[in-house]
């Protein structure tokens, strides 16, 4: 990895960053029927989010377009395991975080821009997005996909970055990629 992108990521505070290829990647579609199930409540509210997303066959052909992906990932203090409100405040910290990376490092990467980053949870950009409403997205350039509705086993993507998944007690980590 270029030492202007970890340096341009370390300043935005990313606490770890690796790399993987894309052949590397391992797909589940169990993550899809955990969205399916609406685990987290925002399945048919996102673009972001299946079924709005796309066919996972589509976003794993899409992702297949790729060559390398940069795995970047945000370590924040909570004050114990069941900390919510702490763990959803650090994931705001964390998206926030991503955006400003995703923007610092595009031109890094890719120097004709194309890229595709992917996120931690759906996106957050509008409230309410304007998906239930059968509008197209407000912003396009700016909303990231998750992880997991691209069918990503986070767990294996951290793995095969060199990355830790647990980073300490009283801590929560959130992982973006950003494909290259």
């Amino acid at each position: 990895m270029d030492e202007a992108v970890k340096q341009a990521l370390a300043d935005l505070g990313v606490t770890h960053v690796g790399t993987v290829t894309v052949s590397d990647i391992v797909f589940s579609a169990s993550f899809r029927d955990a969205c399916a199930s609406n685990v987290c409540g925002r399945y048919g509210t996102s673009w972001s989010c299946p079924p709005g997303v796309g066919p996972l066959d589509e976003l794993i052909a899409r992702v297949r377009r790729f060559r390398l992906g940069l795995v970047i990932q945000t370590v924040w203090p909570i004050s114990d395991l069941f900390d919510y409100d702490g763990m959803m405040a650090a994931n705001r910290k964390h998206n926030t975080v991503f955006h400003r990376a995703v923007g610092a490092v595009k031109p890094l990467l890719s120097p004709d821009g194309r890229i595709l980053p992917l996120g931690a949870g759906a996106c957050a950009l509008c409230e309410p997005c304007a998906y239930p409403e059968g509008k197209p997205c407000r912003h396009p350039d700016h909303m990231f996909a998750s992880l997991e509705a691209y069918g990503i086993h986070v767990t294996e993507l951290i793995d095969r970055a060199g990355l830790a998944y647990t980073n300490g007690p009283n801590t929560v980590s959130y992982v973006g990629l950003i494909l290259y």
